[in-house]
């Protein structure tokens, strides 16, 4: 028997949206705050970007965007359209993404920064995916804001709390930061005290540029977030790390990701009394309507990981084999 044909007026919500092209178009815009990138995104003309905003805010009977010297933003009532508009094409896109794969396996897209995939997740992976081999999961690596992120993804793991329109934010792994170097490193270069740090070289987090004052004051050294502390600075966490382990200096980051290295011996954790808690990274999960056993499966396997981390701790690491 031939299914009958939805008759849009039992609808009347679905009758009332707004053409497909004109959001695609719109969500571009509001993400990359230009009509031109937008444009090149979804490759049409920059007048045609231009002309489905138009549509939209015809269909509307308002403004969505104002234009500036930087580019395009949203008003406050279409910034809100926004976040549904994006989490929609988002659900729209895993969706039309989960069917292709029928009969095969499922695919969870994730997203995180290098670091934290470097150090914590790809090591720990496999444990996942012996236990589930249906499931095919995919790394993906950005410091970019979620907000400007192009591709749908599953989970973003960053460090700090985040929101999205369908998503939820759990806390999964403490970020307690603490400074570490190799023993031969301090063979030669003796570290008795937490002042000591301030004569030998620091290696600092472009994105922790206030982690070394904060460490030092916590350990009581005075004036140390009024002071220049120079030395060689990296981009990402595990590029100090791999200096650290290279006798180049005193590493400060979070000891989350670095505790095979203390554990092994590889580095040294510098007076282990003295630390610096942070928010602690956070997982941003779709939270879909319907269940999803792979992602549920897969978020519960990232918080018990992380919480092995927080019952360990980490204040007791290495004590005894500090070199003074």
């Amino acid at each position: 028997m031939a299914t009958p044909a939805l008759n849009p007026a039992s609808n009347p919500f679905r009758a009332r949206l707004p053409p497909l092209k004109a959001l695609r178009a719109f969500e571009a815009a509001v993400r990359t705050g230009s009509l031109t990138a937008a444009a090149a995104e979804l490759s049409i003309t920059h007048s045609a970007v231009s002309q489905q905003i138009k549509t939209l805010e015809r269909h509307f009977g308002q403004a969505l965007l104002t234009r500036g010297a930087r580019g395009v933003e949203p008003t406050a009532p279409a910034r809100a359209f926004y976040e549904e508009v994006r989490a929609s094409l988002d659900r729209v896109a895993l969706a039309a993404d989960a069917l292709s794969q029928s009969g095969e396996a499922r695919i969870l897209r994730i997203n995180c920064t290098p670091s934290l995939a470097v150090n914590w997740l790809i090591p720990r992976l496999s444990s996942f995916q012996i236990a589930n081999p249906r499931i095919e999961v995919r790394v993906a690596t950005s410091v970019t804001s979620i907000a400007k992120l192009k591709d749908p993804y599953d989970v973003l793991m960053r460090r700090a709390p985040m929101s999205r329109a369908g998503f939820a934010c759990v806390r999964f792994l403490p970020d307690v930061l603490g400074a570490v170097a190799a023993p031969a490193y301090l063979k030669h270069h003796p570290v008795r005290q937490p002042a000591d740090c301030l004569d030998h070289t620091r290696l600092h987090l472009s994105s922790r540029p206030t982690a070394w004052p904060r460490w030092l004051e916590a350990a009581g050294v005075r004036g140390a977030k009024a002071r220049k502390l120079d030395g060689p600075t990296f981009e990402h966490f595990f590029l100090s790390v791999q200096a650290a382990g290279a006798n180049l200096g005193i590493a400060i980051g979070s000891l989350a990701l670095i505790e095979e290295e203390i554990s092994s011996g590889r580095l040294v954790q510098l007076f282990p009394q003295v630390t610096v808690e942070e928010a602690g990274f956070h997982m941003l999960h779709r939270a879909p309507q319907r269940r999803d056993a792979a992602l549920e499966l897969f978020v519960q396997w990232v918080r018990e990981r992380g919480q092995e981390a927080g019952v360990r701790g980490f204040t007791e690491t290495m004590v005894g084999r500090m070199t003074v």
